[in-house]
């Protein structure tokens, strides 16, 4: 009869059970954010400019990568349609705005941006996986740990950062202060600045070189991710434990 592989033995049990009574957790919990109105400097932050011109041969607003430089004047064709430059928008016309939200298709993420004009008419400027867009924009910020944790992305995004091998877990009253400072500062980030979101901390202590070793976990909504204050403030967080 083949060996049951599954079957957990008592130490590992054990030692699952001391773990698990030993990651301290700061979470608040309500309804996910879906949608966050952006300001103009956030396109640019993702990679993107805002373009007013001629989309086969219509009035429109659209937007090109950064990367392509695309100046005004300029005429090229991109997924079978022609496009036209006009002038390359620098500020927003006081009544108009633009917002991204975050959906859930096809088991991810997505975010879909969007301008709202000065007639209220909404036009979509792109729809591209939350994760792929994170990833760029994280990468384009130097957000070095965010981009380094970063596990995966629906309405919430997930981020994991592991340091060293696991062993015994401590308790709360024999954690250094550097831990309980990241517990304390994760449960203010997260009732002031997120409103939502969760965080998750094990401790075993340091290697026989000096170094922490533990896991850490963010769990928080995606849409306020590419808020670049609070991206900002979540990679200094992860950085201050490295």
């Amino acid at each position: 009869m083949p060996k049951n592989t599954s079957k957990i033995t008592a130490q590992k049990l054990e030692r699952k059970h001391q773990q698990l009574l030993n990651t301290f957790v700061r979470e608040s919990w309500a309804e996910i954010p879906m949608e966050m109105e952006v300001k103009l400097s956030s396109c640019k932050a993702w990679g993107f400019d805002l373009i007013r011109g001629l989309r086969q041969g219509q009035e429109a607003i659209f937007i090109a990568p950064s990367e392509k430089k695309r100046h005004e004047g300029d005429r090229y064709e991109e997924g079978g349609q022609s496009f036209e430059v006009r002038q390359l928008v620098k500020e927003l016309n006081p009544n108009e705005r633009l917002f991204v939200r975050v959906t859930q298709e096809e088991r991810r993420g997505v975010i879909r941006a969007f301008h709202e004009g000065e007639d209220k008419k909404q036009t979509e400027l792109f729809a591209l996986p939350a994760a792929e867009l994170l990833l760029a924009y994280f990468k384009k910020q130097h957000f070095a740990h965010l981009l380094n944790a970063f596990h995966s992305s629906g309405l919430t995004s997930e981020f994991i950062q592991k340091r060293g091998e696991g062993g015994k877990a401590y308790e709360f009253e024999s954690l250094p202060n550097t831990m309980r400072r990241a517990l304390r500062e994760a449960k203010d980030v997260i009732k002031k600045d997120f409103k939502v979101g969760r965080f998750s901390l094990v401790y075993f202590g340091q290697n026989k070189n000096g170094n922490d070793r533990y896991i850490i976990t963010w769990q928080l909504p995606t849409i306020r991710m590419f808020n670049q204050d609070l991206a900002n403030k979540i990679d200094k967080l992860l950085a201050a434990l490295d």
